[in-house]
């Protein structure tokens, strides 16, 4: 939003007793905004809200709604929960083409990490990644890298009858047994039922599990083994245009 050639970004809300009259929640005056990717600004956008929401909580106020409670002090919800540990794994192409199929629109990685991970403490996020030839993915890469995702690609593989492959089943599942005994909470960005199999072996270790996905795109066995399911909606999407 640009007013007197600053980009203010705001809060739900916005709260001047939990911000103070001079905001610094703005891009300087000497910025240039058209040298940031859409990508990129809606990062800062989300890392100030955060920091909007945590001065908030620090004077005692509601985060979302800025206001004093009844009992003079605030509880943020989830409490101790805070405390976990959290690992996301994300199937990129799953959660993209979902996103297409059922909205026609592309998902926000950002909002859709905020989504499962909250308030608590994110430990690792691996985003993983097929690279089609001549496809330029510099862009989404760059965006992926600045929410904080470690990115693991892989290669369209021909096989000899012409026809093309390309997944990542095996090495998420990997990947997550791996790190799940650093963690306290396995977050999988994926609706793909094939991992349902291998969620008790997590849960076995003494970990939480938790999918993220759209609704429509969540296989139903997936949906009933994880301890939780994050259901993302067009609010986790980019607008049209």
């Amino acid at each position: 939003m640009q007013q007197d050639n600053q980009i203010i970004a705001k809060s739900e809300n916005p709260d001047p007793a939990a911000l103070g009259k001079e905001s610094s929640l703005i891009l300087e005056h000497t910025e240039d905004p058209s040298g940031y990717s859409r990508e990129g600004l809606e990062g800062r956008y989300l890392d100030l809200k955060d920091e909007a929401l945590s001065l908030r909580r620090l004077l005692g106020l509601n985060p979302k709604t800025g206001k004093t409670t009844e009992g003079g002090s605030y509880a943020t919800p989830g409490g101790f929960l805070r405390k976990q540990k959290v690992a996301v794994f994300v199937d990129v192409q799953n959660m993209y083409h979902s996103a297409k199929n059922i909205y026609g629109r592309s998902l926000s990685f950002a909002k859709m990490l905020r989504e499962c991970v909250r308030t608590r403490q994110l430990v690792r996020s691996i985003a993983y990644v097929i690279d089609h030839e001549g496809v330029d993915q510099t862009k989404f890469l760059k965006s992926l890298g600045y929410i904080g995702c470690e990115i693991r690609h892989r290669e369209v593989m021909k096989r000899n009858d012409g026809t093309k492959k390309a997944e990542w089943e095996v090495g998420i599942a990997v990947d997550m047994l791996r790190i799940a005994e650093k963690v306290d909470v396995v977050i999988l960005a994926s609706g793909n039922g094939a991992f349902a199999d291998m969620i008790p072996l997590i849960q076995a270790k003494g970990v939480r599990v938790e999918c993220c996905a759209f609704k429509g795109s969540v296989g139903w066995h997936l949906e009933n083994m994880v301890d939780q399911c994050h259901f993302l909606t067009q609010e986790h999407l980019y607008r049209k245009g």
